[in-house]
């Protein structure tokens, strides 16, 4: 118990301090009377302090919201760190957000739980087969997400794994392929290759050459078609018709 109370007096202490050092600053007291009382509500509560002492040299910017309502937000070298509500007239503080990686201690503490948890599901070990132990296992905290993330990795093939917490108690929440791309990045990963294949095509470096402006805009077409359009903001200098499929583009147009 005295262990414990003296770990909590060293928190609450090192929060102080971490506090303090942005709130004795010359760019606080530049800040209007409202937005530093606002600074100072969030950053001394018991949801926020403790967070904060996690990244020494923060600093915060607050502005009015709504009536009494500031919003406060936290940053670290131009690094956005999280941020709060509170209302001046009540005090309260509240929607707190200012993601944390785990300690070396908490992580120690968790790692071995989710391992054991995720062994045991039925999905992952289907997927691992019959000799688990030829697979690498990676273990990482997401913490914009607030969630666990097991990856098990063997040559080209992967397993990841989302952890759930209800109540303290960890789940396997989705079983995926870690390599699978999302609609949106296999939509960006085709635009990417047809913008570059448009590019190296014959003739359009000579045709972009005398324009330091331009921007090049690609739209999908049927039959895995992309037409690929290079303008300024006055008109469109070439557009080409590009087949991602064949790698190759079909057509160079000029108006």
């Amino acid at each position: 118990m005295k262990r414990w109370t003296t770990f909590l007096l060293v928190l609450s202490l090192t929060a102080t301090l971490a506090a303090g050092s942005f709130l004795k600053s010359a760019a606080f007291k530049q800040l209007e009377p409202e937005a530093q009382r606002a600074i100072v509500l969030v950053a001394k509560s018991r949801e926020a302090a403790p967070r904060l002492a996690r990244y020494p040299g923060w600093t915060a910017r607050a502005e009015r919201q709504d009536g009494a309502v500031w919003h406060v937000w936290f940053e670290r070298d131009d690094d956005w760190l999280g941020e709060a509500y509170v209302d001046l007239e009540s005090r309260k503080v509240s929607e707190v957000y200012i993601p944390v990686d785990p300690t070396p201690a908490e992580r120690a503490h968790t790692v071995p739980k989710l391992r054991k948890l995720v062994r045991r599901d039925a999905e992952v070990q289907a997927l691992l087969g019959d000799e688990p132990g030829e697979w690498e296992e990676e273990i990482d905290y997401d913490k914009w997400s607030d969630a666990w993330f097991v990856y098990y990795w063997r040559g080209d093939d992967a397993v990841g794994v989302r952890i759930g917490q209800d109540g303290g108690r960890y789940y396997v929440d989705d079983v995926f392929d870690p390599l699978a791309l999302t609609e949106e990045q296999a939509r960006q990963h085709d635009q990417d290759r047809a913008i570059q294949l448009a590019y190296t095509a014959e003739r359009v470096g000579e045709l972009l050459e005398p324009y330091d402006d331009w921007k090049v805009y690609a739209e999908p077409g049927p039959e895995g078609r992309w037409t690929v359009s290079f303008a300024t903001p006055e008109k469109t200098i070439l557009t080409a018709v590009v087949d991602l499929a064949g790698g190759r583009v079909l057509a160079v147009e000029t108006p």
